[in-house]
This record gives C-alpha cells, sequence and structure tokens, in this order.
C-alpha cells in the first residue's frame, strides 16, 4: 500500500528524522553518564543530538526524575518548531530560563494556565495531563468530537467517565504510550511524568504523521481510501482498518458514512498504519443518527434510533426492559406496579405513569425528560430537532474556531 504523508503541520519536520539518524543500540554518543542501559536512551540520546534537551552540570540526565511545566514546555516547543515568544504571558514566568517556550505552547493552546492565572512553571506534570497536551497538539478528542464512549477501558483506574479517558485512551491507540505501559492494569494517571517518559512519548509524537485533502474515492468494503491532497501533490491511498479512530462531523462513525469531497485529516504512524481519521463533509441522516446517538451515550445505536424515528419503538423497547424496570423501582414504584407499567402498550398508559417511565427512560439513557417523552411518543420532529441542535451546535464552534474548556478543574 502506498501510503503519502505530510509532517505534523509541516512543525515535525526538525525531530521527524530523528529514529533514522541513530541506531537503537548505538547509545555511547551521548554526553549523559546515566541513560546508558536506560529503556529510553535511544529517544533521549535523539533529542539531545537535535539541540531539543540538555542535561545537568554533573553530566546527568536524570531520567526518572519528574519533568516540570517548564521543561515539558521547552521540549514540545523545539520538537513542534514553534517560534519563541518574548514578553510574559503569566504573571509568574518573567525572567525564567524557559519563558519564551511557555509562552510559546500557550501561543498554540497547547498549555495553559491553572485556575489562578498562573502558568507555575515548577510544578510536575501528570500522565492524564502530558496525555492532555498531545491530544492539543493533534488537534483530536475535542470537546465537540462525539467518540469513545463505548470503549473498553484499557486501564482499570482510568474508567469511561474519568475526565481524561479519551485523551489516554486515544494515545495509546496512536501508540504513544512507552511500551512499559502496555501490560500495566493501572495507567496511575495523576503520577508525575517522569523526564524519559516525555522524552520517549514527544518522540514517538513526533513520528506521527499528518497528511489533509479531500475524499476522492471510497471502497467502503475493503475500507481503501483515495485522498486528492493541495494541487500539485501526489494523491495519498489509505486504508482503514477496525482499529482506525473514524470521525465524521464530529461524532463516530463507519467507513460507510464517508462521501467523496469530504475533508479529511488522516494521522497515521511512520509504518502507514491509519490510527485516526477526521472527515467533514455533507449533513446526512447518518450524522443525525450518530448525534442521537452519542447523545445517549451510546446506549441506544444508530439502527435503534432509526427504527424509533421509523415508528417502531417495539422492537427498542424490549432490549431495555430491564434497565427501566429497575428505575421505576428507584423511584418509588412497587415491584407490581413497575410490572404494570412494563407490560402495558406505552401508547395507551395514564399520564402519571407515562411520566414515570419517561423519567425512568431518562435515567437510563442519560437524557432530558422532554427528550424520553418525544421518544415514547415516537414524535419524529421533536426527535430531529433535538440531533440538528447538537449538529448546529457543533458546526458553529467548527466555524468559529471555537470549543468547550476540557473537562477537568483547570485548564492547565
Amino acid at each position: 500500500m502506498l501510503i503519502a504523508k505530510q509532517r505534523l503541520h509541516s512543525m515535525l519536520a526538525v525531530s521527524l528524522t530523528l529514529s533514522l539518524l541513530f541506531c537503537a543500540k548505538v547509545y555511547a554518543a551521548t554526553s549523559f553518564s546515566d541513560i546508558q542501559e536506560h529503556w529510553a536512551a535511544q529517544p533521549i540520546q535523539n533529542l539531545e543530538t537535535n539541540g531539543i534537551i540538555n542535561g545537568y552540570p554533573d553530566g546527568t540526565f536524570k531520567p526518572d526524575q519528574a519533568i516540570t511545566r517548564a521543561e515539558l514546555a521547552k521540549i514540545i516547543s523545539k520538537t513542534l518548531n514553534y517560534q519563541p515568544v518574548s514578553g510574559s504571558k503569566y504573571p509568574d514566568i518573567g525572567g525564567h530560563w524557559a519563558a519564551s517556550h511557555m509562552n510559546a505552547v500557550a501561543e498554540h493552546k497547547v498549555m495553559n494556565s491553572f485556575a489562578d492565572g498562573k502558568f507555575q512553571p515548577e510544578r510536575t506534570v501528570s500522565r492524564a495531563q502530558l496525555a492532555t497536551f498531545i491530544c492539543r497538539i493533534l488537534n483530536v478528542a475535542k470537546p465537540e468530537e462525539k467518540f469513545g464512549e463505548d470503549w473498553s477501558a484499557g486501564f482499570a483506574d482510568v474508567p469511561n467517565d474519568h475526565w481524561a479517558f479519551r485523551y489516554i485512551e486515544l494515545c495509546n491507540k496512536l501508540g504513544l504510550l512507552p511500551d512499559k505501559y502496555q501490560n500495566l492494569t493501572q495507567f496511575h494517571p495523576d503520577q508525575a511524568v517522569t523526564r524519559a517518559e516525555a522524552a520517549w512519548m514527544i518522540h514517538a509524537l513526533a513520528g506521527l504523521e499528518v497528511s489533509k485533502g479531500k475524499i476522492s474515492h471510497v471502497d467502503s468494503g475493503s475500507g481503501l481510501l483515495n485522498i486528492q491532497k493541495e494541487p500539485g501533490n501526489d494523491p495519498l491511498m489509505v486504508l482503514v482498518t477496525p482499529e482506525t479512530v473514524l470521525i465524521r462531523n464530529n461524532a463516530a462513525a463507519p467507513v460507510d458514512d464517508l462521501l467523496n469531497g469530504d475533508e479529511v485529516t488522516v494521522i497515521s504512524q511512520s509504518s502507514g498504519d491509519v490510527k485516526f481519521l477526521k472527515a467533514f463533509g455533507r449533513v446526512t441522516k447518518n450524522d443525525l443518527l450518530s448525534r442521537i446517538s452519542s447523545m445517549m451515550k451510546g446506549k441506544l445505536d444508530r439502527d435503534q434510533i432509526a427504527a424509533i424515528m421509523a415508528g417502531d419503538w417495539d422492537s427498542v423497547k424490549d432490549g431495555m426492559k430491564g434497565g427501566i424496570y429497575n428505575r421505576l423501582i428507584d423511584i418509588g414504584l412497587t415491584p407490581a406496579e413497575a410490572e404494570s407499567i412494563m407490560v402495558q402498550d406505552w401508547n395507551y398508559l395514564d399520564t402519571l405513569s407515562r411520566d414515570r417511565l419517561a423519567q425512568a427512560l431518562s435515567d437510563h439513557l442519560g437524557i432530558t425528560i422532554d427528550f424520553s417523552q418525544a421518544l415514547l411518543a415516537r414524535d419524529l420532529e421533536k426527535i430531529k430537532e433535538y440531533g440538528k441542535i447538537e449538529l448546529a451546535t457543533a458546526a458553529l464552534s467548527r466555524l468559529l474556531g471555537m470549543g468547550s474548556p476540557d473537562n477537568g478543574t483547570a485548564s492547565y
């Protein structure tokens, strides 16, 4: 398969040649005395050779020491070839040796201030925070992008409702977590990142390749896409696999949803494996179904939503009876009352029973009471309206280059 690639927004060019310049076994050339047998020796050596990282006056690198925000800002800034920004964007970095790098990552919206308005340069960086910064660099997993709700948790201590779940899982899918993490059951998201871990992950990030263009042909059966890049550039042929994270119009989608003319961004590894594909194009019925499904956090899939919109509620409700029955009990009904509601034709329930059922359905699916009442009433227009509002919001955010803040208590 031929996959032509464009470097990460042209800013990764300096580091993309690193792995070609050095053999993994040649550690002797490094000036650091404490990384000779270290698992991250190669990326540390490569970053050092390219002037991206420095050691300490005693000739050590201290690979297992926690990295500070100032140190990470410098590594990111120099690896991505961000231009240094003079001045002081934050009240606590004036005169700091890394001020221009901290200003630069702030300018590119990779690292921000804390709630107190300070950058806190000597504060350490957690594993969850570094995963967040990497996703910001790649411009993926933004709040308006609805995907990942149905992913299985790769680490027991980072469940689906963890604020950094998507960032961590996406870094894992992109191959940006050190090999030593792979067999661990715990990720320890709040643990401080070491200098070696940061070097390894930023070096791996620099090895990703990003391509942009428009789809000129889709073979949904094989997953092959032809992508036309800017005039004068060779077209691309990429293969979308079941492991590829694919979103269209900010919602998770299958390859069947991709259309000719869609604008796409493709993130692949140096091996050519396509790990992430983001597409924007004409809004279709499938986009609406995907958006509504994501609003319910995947508890109803697109086929079930389509069945409801077609008036076929009976084919959907049986699969939810257990969860809805439990919610009816939770809100105070006796088992006999709950069973009575569940076996009746939902179109002929009395007002009180319908309200109780709407509340249970709302709790079960994680949607508003109004939305659950529209589903129970098979009110197609209202169902469509909820989905359209979501799509319109996403489209407006993209048009204005805006987005909601990341989840969490601080923007960092």
